[in-house]
């Protein structure tokens, strides 16, 4: 008997450890969320963001630490390009963390690397901070060159400014505070979106003025990588603020994203990789106060009659951007589960997903883009 009992625990310990080592490194998430100016809530849309393309003014797709190694390799970035083409977001942000360590990269993978990295195209540019793990053994300027071969704008302590027909932003990229001297500091600008990009997320209490921003995005938890029943390792750095979405100021939104390559061990359980879609709409109104209901229904018939008033399609033009620092100037290119918390430094409660009836993917009238990888 107890020699079974160690033969079914040996089978479920294999089990899982394929699973962790095998399956979930390799598995994608989608999470697609609607902000508007005012932040105290924010609606998941993962599940409807078709839906809602009229009231997006742009969408922004975020991914953070690649960790490309000699066990993370260019190819394993196929899902990556293929939901970027896919979703077609007007602007892609790197949060840091390319190489998991210089030293141990094998350096004949760059071009393959910098060929996959290209293939992520948006027409208002690719911008990117550098992560600790990048400076790891004096690679800083190794991977600096490679996000700048794929065509990233790499700011570190810099800010651009952009704007076209919709909308204006100004995007601001603090240094590693672990390896360069930070600058903390950026001034207001009139742009409609202030957005600031931090690869550790816990020093976003050092911004000076963080009030004046509406959206940090930033990455290096991997919120935690392993989470099993009672065990959640925080990483130095990331020990506040783990995953998902925070108000550290009062109409200040802090996105933490929990990554998609692995460090220290090639494994990840309950914390599948994930890309983040930002929909970002200038509407003022909030979406409702924190419990009550939300109007599914009233909101898909606002956003129905407002398409309606629509008699040509957006026209798509390429973002006119002038630089604020000595950077490259070519940033070309439901029904709730829970009330949503406002108290500062709280994390947002992720609404519910929306009813499968409503479920609207991409249909034949609108396919989705083939890539060949």
């Amino acid at each position: 008997m107890a020699i079974k009992i160690l033969i079914v625990f040996a089978v479920l310990l294999s089990a899982l450890a394929f699973y962790a080592f095998v399956i979930e490194p390799r598995r994608l998430i989608e999470k697609h969320f609607l902000i508007r100016k005012d932040k105290s809530r924010v609606l998941d849309i993962s599940e409807a963001y078709d839906m809602f393309q009229q009231e997006s003014d742009v969408v922004i797709a975020h991914l953070s630490d690649l960790h490309f190694s000699r066990w993370f390799k260019p190819r394993r970035i196929n899902k990556l390009i293929r939901s970027i083409m896919a979703d077609q977001p007007d602007l892609i942000i790197f949060t840091g963390d390319l190489l998991d360590d210089y030293k141990k990269w094998p350096v004949k993978q760059t071009p393959a690397l910098i060929a996959k990295l290209k293939k992520l195209h948006a027409p208002m540019g690719k911008l990117a901070v550098l992560g600790n793990h990048d400076y790891k053994s004096d690679g800083g300027y190794f991977v600096k060159d490679i996000l700048e071969s794929a065509g990233f704008t790499v700011l570190i302590n810099e800010d651009v400014f952009g704007s076209d027909e919709r909308l204006s932003l100004n995007i601001a990229g603090i240094a590693d505070p672990t390896t360069e001297k930070s600058q903390f500091y950026f001034e207001d600008t009139l742009a409609e979106w202030q957005i600031l990009l931090l690869h550790q997320p816990d020093y976003v209490n050092r911004v000076k003025n963080l009030a004046i921003y509406d959206l940090v995005l930033s990455g290096h938890s991997h919120g935690g990588q392993i989470r099993l029943p009672g065990y959640f390792p925080k990483t130095a750095g990331a020990r506040n603020y783990t995953d998902s979405l925070y108000l550290p100021a009062k109409n200040t939104l802090l996105s933490v994203n929990t990554g998609i390559g692995t460090t220290a061990l090639p494994l990840r359980f309950r914390v599948p990789p994930e890309i983040v879609y930002y929909h970002l709409s200038k509407k003022e109104e909030a979406f409702g106060t924190s419990g009550e209901p939300f109007d599914f229904k009233k909101l898909i018939h606002e956003e129905t009659a407002e398409a309606k008033e629509i008699t040509s399609p957006k026209q798509s033009e390429t973002s006119d951007i002038a630089s604020n620092s000595p950077v490259s100037d070519s940033l070309t290119t439901p029904v709730d589960k829970a009330p949503v918390t406002s108290q500062l430094g709280s994390k947002i409660v992720e609404l519910a997903e929306f009813p499968r009836r409503y479920h609207l993917r991409k249909t034949a009238e609108t396919p989705k883009a083939k890539c060949s990888l």
